[in-house]
């Protein structure tokens, strides 16, 4: 199976004024996005709001993305379900509307052990043919797996990688030096992808490319050709967003506000119960792409 690596935008999931996804908008940016240079897309990742959209809505923004994407890079598909059979469904449901990928959570309500977290993986890459990610994402899914647990996941045959939304440096290196080398080991941040890829991370799997693809994958080249000074100047400007996805748990409409002042068609409108925009936000959100000198 091919290999991920290079920067994966974790695209917002836009609605138009009654609900529904808004294609167009999501087209839009699929053709940004790609035309700006990152090397894959993710629809569905928890910055598109996965866990509060219908089945529906989830297969229309699914469809969207991949028809417009194209073929031009990957798009892989984030799949947040509690119990197997969900899951399944919703991996065949991508594999079927022509993904290349699978981001698989499992976000614990009952507590589970080892085996049984080893079982919900094997059952869900066992039902399709395409490459599936772990995603490690213990802050929101409550499920906690030392590094050496998901190395043994990652014996799964068509269980490619993973993405570490974590803080901890060191405990990306444990993973990527308890797994095989084809295995693609993602920071789940560009905030510390000089750091992650020091110690042989192959990417970021992010939101931030959203506002600044150029500069991200130019971030990216620098760390991998080893290009130290440059790498560090990039990584300080692409630090500069941090306001944009730490300043609340809940970003979601602040992002969507980022994308409008950038000049896309994005509507500030999010699932409930996530919150809506606030003023404050607004001026944070404006202050901050000024900083930056985005707009």
């Amino acid at each position: 199976m091919k290999r991920f690596e290079g920067i994966f935008t974790v695209m917002l999931t836009t609605y138009d004024d009654y609900g529904n996804i808004d294609r167009e908008a999501m087209r839009e940016m699929t053709d940004y996005l790609v035309e700006s240079g990152v090397q894959g897309l993710v629809v569905l990742g928890s910055n598109g709001e996965n866990p509060y959209l219908t089945h529906h809505h989830q297969k229309d923004a699914i469809d969207t993305v991949v028809d417009a994407c194209a073929q031009r890079i990957p798009v892989i598909v984030g799949v947040n379900k509690r119990g197997n059979e969900p899951a399944m469904d919703m991996a065949r449901y991508a594999e079927g509307s022509g993904a290349d990928g699978i981001l698989l959570a499992l976000h614990r309500f009952y507590n589970l052990d080892e085996d049984a977290v080893y079982g919900f993986y094997e059952d869900v890459c066992g039902s399709v043919q395409i490459p599936v990610l772990f995603y490690n994402f213990p802050s929101n899914t409550g499920l906690t797996l030392p590094p050496e647990s998901i190395a043994r996941i990652s014996n799964i045959d068509n269980l490619l990688g993973a993405k570490e939304t974590i803080f901890d440096v060191d405990e990306v290196r444990r993973l990527v030096e308890a797994t095989n080398e084809d295995f693609c080991v993602f920071t789940g941040m560009t905030f510390n992808l000089v750091d992650t890829m020091a110690v042989g991370a192959c990417g970021a799997i992010c939101p931030v490319p959203n506002f600044i693809p150029g500069k991200t994958v130019e971030l990216y080249e620098a760390c991998r050709s080893g290009d130290a000074d440059k790498a560090g100047v990039l990584q300080k400007e692409v630090y500069a967003l941090a306001p944009l996805i730490a300043s609340t748990p809940t970003p979601h409409a602040m992002q969507k506000e980022a994308l409008r002042l950038l000049g896309h068609p994005a509507k500030t409108h999010v699932k409930s119960p996530l919150p809506r925009l606030t003023s404050e936000q607004a001026k944070l959100v404006r202050e901050t792409l000024e900083t930056a000198g985005l707009i």
